[in-house]
């Protein structure tokens, strides 16, 4: 019998796939043509480890804060009613399309205030390994922005975002790290880590912006491309000097590389509850044009 085994570094990779597969994928739904989008994408994340699907829809009521006296609470009652119905249409039609899913499945039904759906929504992302949204870009999609950061920043959970007309890979073949020395990357890699895991080209950039000064992380290329060596995955570490934004230096890198994937520390604050991305966060929202993968 021939004795056949892995190299240490293949043997590496193979277990850090196996010990890192997503078991619980959760994606958003709100009963708009995007829905599937987010479902083949998700499909196709939970095809290596076997994963769960769980659809969260999102049905969203009236703001009460926009009626005011007797006449308010009448129509803020009909519109209720009307959202509902609505939202029972979505549901049923969200159903029979889940049912045509291989992975194992369910739909979880969420009918909030704005300002509450958001909570709800990261409640239910903290039980998952991973949460499929869309780029928050035309009017449809942009009400949820304040929902996906509610995510980023609430849920301890990365997300794995949409850009439109992209198609969906189980295993993207070329990631790109964007790496600052900051707790953001750190979460963003450890979230992204079985995906990272199955690539089969690894690309880790940090940005030097020479206008400003700053070495972006640079310093400790060495060190995050080891760690993930000793993980079983092997890196290609760049910095990149530049005097453009952060964000039109990595999406340049990504077209060079033919990335399928863009790993990113997503990067803000809030303020009173009022959440607020970075700016090279929301220019890649605005502009990606392959998945973008952020965690905070």
């Amino acid at each position: 019998m021939n004795d056949i085994s892995l190299s240490p570094n293949a043997a590496a990779q193979a277990q850090a796939v196996r010990s890192a597969a997503y078991r619980d994928i959760a994606v958003h739904l709100d009963g708009s043509a995007e829905d599937e989008a987010r479902l083949a994408h998700a499909e196709a994340l939970a095809a290596p480890g076997a994963a769960r699907i769980t659809g969260i829809f999102t049905n969203m009521l009236p703001d009460p804060a926009l009626f005011a006296g007797d006449f308010g609470i009448s129509a803020i009652g009909q519109l209720v009613d009307a959202v509902t119905a609505e939202g029972d249409a979505a549901e049923k039609r969200l159903r029979e399309r889940l049912e045509r899913l291989a992975p194992p499945h369910e739909l979880r039904r969420l009918d909030a205030f704005p300002g509450l759906l958001e909570q709800a929504v990261a409640s239910e992302a903290r039980w998952n390994d991973l949460f499929v949204a869309s780029c928050p870009r035309d009017d449809e999609q942009a009400r949820w922005r304040p929902l996906l950061e509610s995510v980023m920043f609430d849920s301890g959970r990365g997300l794995y975002l949409v850009p439109p007309k992209a198609p969906p890979r189980s295993t993207p073949k070329t990631v790109l790290i964007g790496w600052t020395d900051a707790r953001q990357s750190a979460r963003a890699i450890a979230e992204a880590m079985p995906l990272i895991a199955q690539a089969t080209a690894v690309h880790i950039v940090a940005v030097r912006e020479e206008a400003h000064g700053r070495m972006g992380g640079a310093e400790v290329l060495s060190d995050i491309s080891a760690h993930l060596a000793r993980h079983g995955v092997e890196t290609t570490a760049t910095v990149l000097n530049i005097q453009t934004p952060a964000s039109d230096a990595l999406l340049a890198e990504a077209r060079r590389i033919s990335a399928d994937l863009i790993v990113v520390g997503a990067y803000g604050h809030s303020r009173f509850r009022e959440w607020v991305l970075g700016g090279v966060t929301a220019d890649l929202l605005d502009s990606s044009p392959v998945p973008l993968f952020l965690a905070h």
